[in-house]
């Protein structure tokens, strides 16, 4: 990485805090360096399988503030581009919106809409090739956006770096679960994790761990233990249901629009045959329309919906809407891509609705 003047430093970087709730202000050295080393490690997961390697960034350790021990880590980015490219693909957006909590229309608003299009001139300018000069013309210089806009991309770059990465940590192991951490290499980012707390589990001094340089601590010492499990590496011969995924009208009979209540209560239908179904919707844009109030709501909803299910027994189980195309006859979305799709399940099937005959949700569910 290229080295970056004094001046430059906080306006292309973010923080990463550690906070370690502690009596006497001070931590033992192996424990600093475990946690810190388990943070280089999430990110560099991230940057082998989001990345490709690209990812140009450097972590700094800040000295900690007085009377408090806060490890200060700081996520320096040279150039912006990548993480931009990741954030507008349907990979990206999924898994940014599961680890962070924002869709990247909240990341975008954060950059501010002056900024936006230059930051495309920075990503296009990034894979456009220069075209070589006609004979008597003289050759051109790139186009490069203004140094306080590249510096702006930089800094949200490096916000979002930290912010999945302190979802990694943060997060319980039921929600790392429903994201999907199998993709390339994020299970040495779950590896990584366990290191953290084993480290934390060892420092008997170590009460909460926070994420903020505010006297929040979201993770007690009793958590510690089952953060701190390895996580179980799948082998071949025990390989899970397969996941079908097909393209289908529903016809919702009763919503419900609590996001988070939906494992409590799944939303119920029929499908294109008029068969009961329940099912919950997994579209992180969806929910980011129904917060804004920009869908067209009626008593009984049509949804075109593309849709993964397992099949027990030669029943479907495990209901969810990857993405909304329709709502009400609007159009919402295109379908994901196969390769968003195996991003997010692994390896599946496609399968297509049929009209006129039984459909594959034939039967009651459970």
């Amino acid at each position: 990485m290229t080295e970056v003047l004094p001046w430059e430093f906080d306006a292309r970087s973010d923080r990463f805090f550690i906070h370690f709730d502690v009596d006497d202000h001070f931590l033992k050295l192996d424990t600093f360096v475990q946690t810190a080393e388990s943070t280089r490690k999430v990110i560099e997961a991230f940057n082998s399988t989001f990345f490709q390697g690209s990812l140009d960034y450097e972590l700094i350790v800040l000295p900690p503030e007085s009377g408090t021990f806060l490890s200060k880590l700081a996520v320096l980015l040279a150039v912006p581009g990548t993480v931009f490219a990741f954030l507008n693909s349907d990979v990206g957006s999924a898994y940014v919106e599961g680890l962070t909590g924002k869709s990247p229309a909240d990341w975008a608003m954060e950059l501010g809409q002056d900024h936006q299009e230059r930051i495309r001139t920075l990503q296009e300018f990034t894979v456009l090739e220069i075209e070589e000069p006609q004979y008597g013309e003289e050759a051109l210089e790139p186009t490069v956006p203004m140094p306080d806009d590249d510096e702006a991309a930089c800094r949200l770059g490096a916000k979002i770096v930290v912010a999945m990465t302190q979802g990694v940590l943060e997060k319980s192991n039921d929600d790392l679960r429903k994201i999907g951490m199998e993709l390339g290499d994020l299970p040495d980012a779950l590896d990584a994790r366990s290191d953290f707390f084993a480290a934390c589990i060892e420092d008997r001094d170590v009460r909460r761990i926070g994420f903020s340089s505010d006297d929040d601590f979201p993770i007690p010492r009793s958590q510690f233990p089952e953060r701190a499990q390895k996580p179980v590496r799948k082998e071949n011969d025990d390989e899970p249901l397969e996941w079908t995924v097909t393209i289908e009208g529903i016809y919702v009979t009763s919503p419900n629009w609590d996001q988070e209540d939906q494992k409590a209560r799944q939303w119920k239908g029929k499908d294109s045959v008029r068969r009961d179904c329940y099912f919950v919707i997994d579209d992180a844009e969806f929910w980011h329309l129904v917060k804004r109030k920009d869908l067209p709501v009626e008593v009984l909803d049509n949804l075109k919906v593309q849709w993964a299910f397992q099949i027990s027994d030669g029943r479907p189980k495990n209901r969810r809407v990857l993405r909304v195309l329709e709502f009400n006859g609007a159009k919402l979305a295109e379908p994901l891509t196969p390769d968003a799709i195996k991003a997010r399940l692994g390896d599946f099937t496609t399968a297509y609705a049929q009209r006129e005959h039984p459909s594959l949700f034939d039967g009651s569910e459970d």
